[in-house]
C-alpha cells in the first residue's frame, strides 16, 4: 500500500469496524437494560407484528376473565333473589295446604288468603327490583308483548295464558242431555215368565194363554220409546215368547203371533241452561237413500208420514251434538216442534203396528283456546263420539270430561277422544319492532337445536317447517337483551310457515315483524299442540379475544313475577275457598317447577362460566409464554454477545489510534529533505 496523506485508509477501516462494533454494543446494552429482544421494528419486523397482536389478545383475554367473573356475580345475584322467591313459594304452598282443609271456614280462609296474596306481591317486587349494574334480571322484557285489548280476547271464549295464567284450569263435560242411558222399564202380565240378561230382555207365556208386556227403552240422548207387546193364544205350541234387544230396539217373536204398539212420548232437545245453538230435521222415504231437510221454521213444526224415517240433529250450547235416527216407522206419525225458546220437542202422534227402532249418537265437541304471553294463539278442538251404537263396549259411555290446563297446555281426557290443534302467531308490531328473528328445529339424532335461515322469495323471506319436525322454536330479538321465545311441540303432523311481514296492508307497522301460520295439518291427534312461551332477559357474556360465536354466549333468564309463575291475584289464583286452595296447590307445584327451570338454567351457566374462566386463564398463560419467546431477551446469549462486541470495540479503538499515527511517517519524509 502506498504511503499517502489525503486518505488514511487504515484509519477509515478501523473507524468503520469501530462503529459497527459500537452499534452492536449499543444494541446489546439496550436489550440487556430493557429485557426485550425486540425493542424496535428493526430488531425483528415480523416478530414485532406478532408480538403486538399477542399483547392485544393477552390484554383482551385478561378483561374477558374479568367479564366472566362479573357474569358469575350477576348470576349469583339472580340466584340469590330466586332463593328468596323459593322461600315465598314454599310458604304460599303451606298456606294453600292450610286453606284446603275443612277445619277452617271461608272467613278464616280469607284471612289466610291475605298473607297468600302478600307473598305473591313480594315475589313480583323481588322479580321487578332485582338488578345488576342497572340491568333488571328477573322482570322479563318489560314489553307489552301481548296486548289484551288489541287482541280482543275478552270477547272470545278463550283462556288467557300470557305465561302468566288467567284461569288456570277449564273443565268441560260432554253430556248426553242429562238423561241416563239405556234404562229399561218392563211391565209383565200376571202368570207370565220374565227374565233380564244385560241388554237382552225376554218374555213368554204358557201354551194356550195370551199375555202382554211393555218394554220402555231410553236411548243415549234420553229419547224414550214405549213398546207395548201382546202375544196371542197359540194352542199348537208349548209357549209363546218374545226377545227384546235394548241395544238395537229390535223385537223378535219365537212362537205364535204378536202385535206391537210403539210410541215416543214428548222428548225435548235442549234446556234453559243448555239451549240448542242449531238443529236440523231430515226425512227419508223408502226406497230413497237421500235424506231431505224438513227443518221447521221458527215456532213451527213438521210431521213425517207413516213408513218414513226421521233424523233430528241438535247442537247444544255446551258443544255437544245429539242425533237420533228413527227407522222402521210403519204406522206412526212423528212430529218435531220448535218451541222458539232454544229447545225442540220430538213426539209421535199415533201408535204403530211395529215398534220404532232408534239409533242415537252423541258427539261432544269443545274448542279450548289459549294465548301465550308472546301472543301465540293455540286452538285445540276436542271431539268425542260413538263409533257404533250397537257396540256394547260403547253403550256405557254416557259422557266425556276434559280438563284443559293452560299452564302446561295439556288436555286430560277421561274418555276416548280426538284433538285437533292449530297455532298461529305474530311477532312484533308498530310499537315493538323486532330487530331479528331466529328459527331453530330440534335434531333428534344429535339432540341439539339447529338454526334454519329464512329464504328470500319474490316479496318476502319465509321458511316452511316440515311435518317431520316434531319440535321447533322461534326467538324474536327486540334489542337491548330483550327476547321472546316460543317452543312448539308439533305432534299433529302439521306444516308451519314462518313469514317475514312485508305487506303494507297488514297491521304490523306496514311490514315490520314476522308471522307464524299453520298452513296444513291440524289433524286428529291423541295429544294437543303444545307451545311453551318464554319472556327473556338475555345478557351476552363476552370473554374471548375475537368476535366469533365461540367467544361469548348468552345467559337467558326467564321472567319470574308472580303472574308469570301463575300464582296470586294477577294470575287468578287464590286460597279464599277450599276448592280454590286445592287448585292453588297445583298452581304452586307448577310455579316451583317453573322457578326451578330458571335456577337450573342460570346454575348451569355459572358452572359453564367457571369452566370458561379456567380455559381462558390457560389460554392467556400460553399466549403470554409465546409472546415472551418472541419479545424477551435471552440474557445468557446476549451477555456473550455483549462481551464479544465490547472486546471488538476496545480493539477497534486501539487500532484506530495506531492508524491515526501512520500519517506522521509521511511528515518525517517531508521534513528530511
Amino acid at each position: 500500500m502506498s504511503l499517502v496523506i489525503n486518505h488514511n485508509m487504515m484509519a477509515m477501516n478501523a473507524t468503520r469496524n469501530l462503529n459497527e462494533s459500537y452499534g452492536k454494543l449499543a444494541t446489546s446494552t439496550r436489550r440487556l437494560s430493557s429485557g426485550l429482544r425486540v425493542g424496535t421494528a428493526a430488531d425483528d419486523a415480523a416478530g414485532l407484528a406478532m408480538r403486538e397482536l399477542m399483547r392485544a389478545d393477552i390484554k383482551t383475554l385478561g378483561q374477558g376473565l374479568r367479564n366472566a367473573n362479573d357474569g358469575i356475580s350477576m348470576i349469583q345475584t339472580a340466584d340469590g333473589a330466586l332463593g328468596v322467591i323459593d322461600a315465598k313459594l314454599i310458604r304460599m304452598k303451606e298456606l294453600a295446604e292450610q286453606a284446603s282443609t275443612d277445619t277452617y271456614t271461608d272467613v278464616q280462609r280469607k284471612m289466610i288468603d291475605q298473607e297468600y296474596q302478600l307473598m305473591a306481591k313480594e315475589i313480583t317486587r323481588i322479580a321487578e327490583d332485582t338488578d345488576f349494574n342497572s340491568r333488571k334480571l328477573l322482570a322479563g322484557t318489560g314489553l307489552p308483548i301481548y296486548n289484551q285489548e288489541s287482541q280482543a280476547v275478552d270477547t272470545a271464549p278463550s283462556i288467557i295464558n300470557r305465561g302468566d295464567v288467567e284461569g288456570n284450569v277449564e273443565t268441560w263435560e260432554a253430556s248426553n242431555n242429562g238423561i241416563t242411558t239405556n234404562s229399561v222399564v218392563s211391565t209383565a202380565a200376571t202368570g207370565t215368565t220374565y227374565s233380564v240378561s244385560g241388554d237382552i230382555e225376554s218374555y213368554g207365556n204358557a201354551a194356550g194363554s195370551a199375555g202382554a208386556v211393555t218394554f220402555t227403552q231410553t236411548n243415549r240422548s234420553g229419547l224414550a220409546i214405549a213398546n207395548a207387546v201382546t202375544l196371542a193364544t197359540d194352542p199348537t205350541a208349548d209357549t209363546n215368547a218374545i226377545t227384546h234387544n235394548t241395544v238395537t230396539g229390535a223385537i223378535a217373536t219365537t212362537a205364535g203371533a204378536a202385535t206391537i204398539a210403539s210410541s215416543i212420548p214428548a222428548f225435548t232437545y235442549g234446556s234453559a241452561t243448555n239451549q240448542i245453538t242449531s238443529y236440523t230435521v231430515e226425512s227419508l222415504t223408502p226406497p230413497a237413500t237421500t235424506w231431505t231437510d224438513i227443518t221447521p221454521a221458527p215456532a213451527g213444526n213438521v210431521s213425517t208420514a207413516a213408513g218414513d224415517s226421521l233424523r233430528i240433529t241438535a247442537t247444544l250450547a255446551d258443544g255437544s251434538t245429539v242425533r237420533d235416527t228413527i227407522t222402521n216407522v210403519t204406522g206412526g206419525v212423528l212430529r218435531a216442534t220448535d218451541n222458539n225458546n232454544g229447545t225442540v220437542t220430538l213426539d209421535s202422534t199415533t201408535g204403530s203396528s211395529t215398534q220404532f227402532s232408534v239409533q242415537s249418537e252423541i258427539i261432544g265437541t269443545k274448542t279450548f283456546n289459549f294465548t301465550t304471553k308472546t301472543g301465540t294463539q293455540v286452538s285445540n278442538t276436542v271431539t268425542t263420539g260413538y263409533d257404533d251404537p250397537t257396540t256394547p263396549a260403547n253403550e256405557n259411555i254416557t259422557s266425556s270430561t276434559f280438563t284443559h290446563n293452560t299452564k302446561s297446555g295439556e288436555i286430560e281426557l277421561e274418555k276416548e277422544a280426538t284433538i285437533e290443534s292449530t297455532a298461529s302467531a305474530t311477532f312484533g308490531d308498530v310499537n315493538n319492532i323486532p330487530e331479528s328473528i331466529k328459527v331453530e328445529v330440534f335434531d333428534e339424532a344429535t339432540k341439539s337445536w339447529v338454526e334454519q335461515p329464512l329464504v328470500q322469495g319474490a316479496n318476502y323471506k319465509s321458511l316452511d317447517i316440515d311435518p317431520s319436525v316434531k319440535s321447533f322454536r322461534v326467538t324474536t330479538d327486540y334489542g337491548d337483551g330483550k327476547k321472546t321465545r316460543d317452543t312448539i311441540s308439533n305432534n299433529t303432523n302439521g306444516t308451519f310457515t314462518i313469514k317475514e311481514q312485508t305487506d303494507p296492508a297488514t297491521n304490523l307497522a306496514n311490514g315490520v315483524g314476522f308471522e307464524l301460520v299453520q298452513t296444513t295439518g291440524g289433524e286428529a291427534s291423541s295429544t294437543q299442540l303444545d307451545v311453551k312461551s318464554d319472556d327473556l332477559v338475555v345478557v351476552n357474556i363476552h370473554f374471548g379475544s375475537g368476535n366469533t360465536d365461540a367467544d361469548s354466549y348468552d345467559t337467558a333468564i326467564n321472567q319470574v313475577t308472580a303472574k308469570a309463575l301463575g300464582v296470586g291475584n294477577d294470575a287468578g289464583d287464590s286460597v279464599a275457598t277450599r276448592d280454590e286452595a286445592k287448585q292453588a296447590l297445583e298452581n304452586l307445584t307448577e310455579a316451583i317447577r317453573r322457578k326451578d327451570e330458571v335456577r337450573a338454567e342460570i346454575g348451569s351457566t355459572q358452572n359453564r362460566l367457571s369452566a370458561t374462566i379456567e380455559n381462558v386463564s390457560i389460554q392467556q398463560e400460553n399466549l403470554q409464554a409465546s409472546e415472551s419467546r418472541i419479545s424477551d431477551v435471552d440474557v445468557a446469549t446476549e451477555m456473550t454477545e455483549f462481551n464479544k462486541t465490547q472486546i471488538m470495540t476496545n480493539a477497534a479503538v486501539s487500532m484506530l489510534a495506531q492508524a491515526n499515527s501512520l500519517p506522521q511517517m509521511a511528515q518525517k519524509l517531508i521534513d528530511g529533505r
